[in-house]
């Protein structure tokens, strides 16, 4: 092996090294931060108060560290527009997809993986469509 490769060996290894150190990482901050709020609340129990709610609303706010609510909520009904927003979106990834691979085979005369893929991506986005189309059909109007 020549310098070249050998440094092209490096760049990969502390390009994939960050991109598996910087989830590590973060997940460790988020197991620390939960882990201390956790400890505030063993206090109290350990002297057998109940924690202030002021406590225990703080404890949640510190360790709640992607900003998602532990709390319940009602979930958001779906709507015909944002069914047919979907659809949209799905024919064009469809019809997009469907032109690349027509021009890749009848322009280069291209056979293989890629093609392949692309049939299949777009055969996936055009029965996402149809399923939007069926559920914008069936959703109450309101």
């Amino acid at each position: 092996m020549d310098s070249k490769v050998i440094s092209q060996i490096i760049i990969v290894g502390l390009v994939m090294g960050g991109g598996i150190t910087i989830p590590v990482l973060i997940s460790w901050f988020d197991h620390r931060t939960r882990t201390r709020g956790l400890d505030t609340l063993r206090i109290y129990a350990e002297r057998g108060q109940e924690p202030p709610a002021s406590v225990i609303e703080a404890v949640r706010t510190v360790t709640d560290t992607w900003g998602y609510s532990t709390r319940p909520r009602a979930a958001t009904p779906q709507t015909r527009g944002n069914h047919l927003a979907h659809a949209a979106a799905s024919t064009v990834i469809a019809v997009g997809l469907a032109g690349l691979v027509w021009w890749r085979v009848s322009a280069y005369d291209e056979k293989g993986v890629g093609i392949i893929v692309g049939i299949l991506a777009a055969l996936f986005f055009a029965g996402s469509v149809a399923a939007r189309l069926v559920y914008a059909y069936y959703t109450p109007n309101k």
